[in-house]
């Protein structure tokens, strides 16, 4: 058994949740918008919006059906350097060179050619992030080896997470203004790198040696099997297509709908993750009193309702346009945040459950298959954004487009809440449901 973390090994290990969280996000939110932006601010379409829509989908496609194979890969590997590092450190390295060259289109007019170059920048992207983010999710458990250790890691991954959802927010904003797209990725692809570099010094060189362990179909089939694993995932996949549309209409909504400049989209992402974090706390504290998945349930519905209540700012009765934006930003933030916590806790007891029924340890497997479900969902997001965009409008003068973002986002959080009623399981389970194994 690895000895317990010291806070400084915990650190160094949660330092990749920040560099992941920092790419994915800015990509997430500003990646439509440099490719199509608003018709009226005399910028250059590289590519129209339901062109990029579609791309940027099928691009996501690719993120999500990689997952599983990288997880199958990670778990099976055996190298000098141990099962996660060598995955982490090519992820970062290949994030840092789309980074560098994803905002740069060959040509400044609609093309053809732009559109090849962009299917090909942004699959390379996912499939950089896809090596970092499925092994190192996966390699907690080796790690922190006791109940305790792995709560406290995990919670600190939130954190530092958290942490670079707000960098992304306030660093990639001002550098966007000031020095353009390729700044701000080459800014960010460096920073992950050097977030990568630290953890993989905690990672361990070693593996004991195990059982043989499951081919991939076999794995499949064991994990497709498992109804509350399978109630988690479409739920996820409906939450996270409603939260990728946010994210990508945030900068329309904020230059368009609030009249701001690009910079104060990082001004407003803020609001969000500051209320995340003040209100993680509060979560911790409900969990220890209410179930997590009837707390995940309040989530949603609060998600719901403050997707709402953006789509209509500037016409609610009281305060400016500014001020009811900012109150109905910091309502979502507590609800996004408990949103992520509760999750991934309700997905360790899956993890779990699993571990008894197959007999095998198989994390980063299904961790994999749980970020292919959200994969599904940043695919659907750009397909279901680009044509409210084209149909309703994103200008000044006519953004119904922007809103109705909004609302189809709370309808989806809406059907995520009914999907997951499906998930029975106790917050902490202490005896196999049954003896039969998914696999026999």
């Amino acid at each position: 058994m690895r000895p317990a973390l010291t806070l400084r090994q915990t650190f160094l290990y949660s330092a990749t949740s920040a560099g992941i969280n920092l790419i994915n996000t800015t990509v997430s939110t500003w990646l439509l918008y440099c490719y199509a932006p608003p018709l009226n601010t005399g910028r250059p379409q590289a590519l129209s919006i339901v062109v990029v829509g579609t791309l940027l989908a099928l691009g996501r496609v690719w993120n999500a059906m990689i997952d599983p194979f990288i997880g199958h890969w990670s778990d099976v590997s055996r190298s000098r350097w141990g099962r996660r590092s060598p995955f982490l450190v090519a992820g970062s390295l290949l994030n840092l060179i789309t980074l560098l060259c994803l905002w740069t289109p060959p040509t400044s007019q609609p093309s053809l050619l732009n559109a090849l170059y962009f299917l090909v920048l942004t699959s390379a992207f996912y499939t950089g992030l896809s090596l970092v983010g499925v092994p190192y999710d996966g390699s907690l458990p080796e790690v922190a080896t006791t109940a305790a250790a792995q709560v406290n890691l995990s919670m600190w991954k939130n954190i530092f997470g958290l942490a670079g959802v707000l960098g992304s927010a306030v660093l990639g904003s001002v550098v966007y203004g000031r020095w353009g797209p390729v700044a701000m990725g080459g800014v960010m692809g460096v920073i992950a790198l050097a977030t990568v570099g630290l953890t993989v010094r905690v990672l361990p060189a070693s593996i004991p040696p195990t059982a043989a362990p499951m081919g991939f179909r076999q794995s499949l089939r064991c994990t497709l099997r498992n109804r509350p694993f399978l109630s988690l995932c479409c739920s996820t996949i409906l939450v996270e297509t409603a939260y990728a549309m946010l994210l990508a209409n945030l900068p329309y909504f904020v230059t368009l709908v609030l009249h701001e400049s690009e910079a104060a989209v990082g001004r407003f992402q803020g609001i969000v993750v500051l209320a995340m974090l003040v209100a993680a706390p509060g979560w911790n504290w409900l969990s220890r009193h209410y179930l997590n998945r009837q707390l995940l349930q309040v989530s949603l519905l609060g998600l719901a309702l403050s997707s709402s209540l953006l789509a209509v700012v500037g016409w609610l009765p009281h305060g400016s346009i500014g001020l009811q934006a900012i109150v109905c930003f910091g309502l979502l933030g507590p609800f996004l945040g408990g949103y992520f916590v509760l999750v991934y806790a309700l997905m360790a007891v899956v993890v779990e459950q699993d571990a008894w029924m197959t007999g095998q340890r198989r994390e980063a497997f299904h961790y994999s298959l749980f970020t292919f479900a959200a994969g599904l969902g940043l695919s659907l997001s750009t397909l279901l954004v680009s044509p409210l965009f084209s149909h309703y409008g994103y200008t000044s003068e006519q953004p119904t487009g922007i809103r109705l973002v909004f609302v189809a986002a709370t309808v989806l959080v809406l059907l995520g809440a009914w999907v997951f009623r499906g998930y029975r399981l106790s917050d902490a389970l202490t005896e196999p449901p049954r003896q039969k194994r998914w696999h026999e």
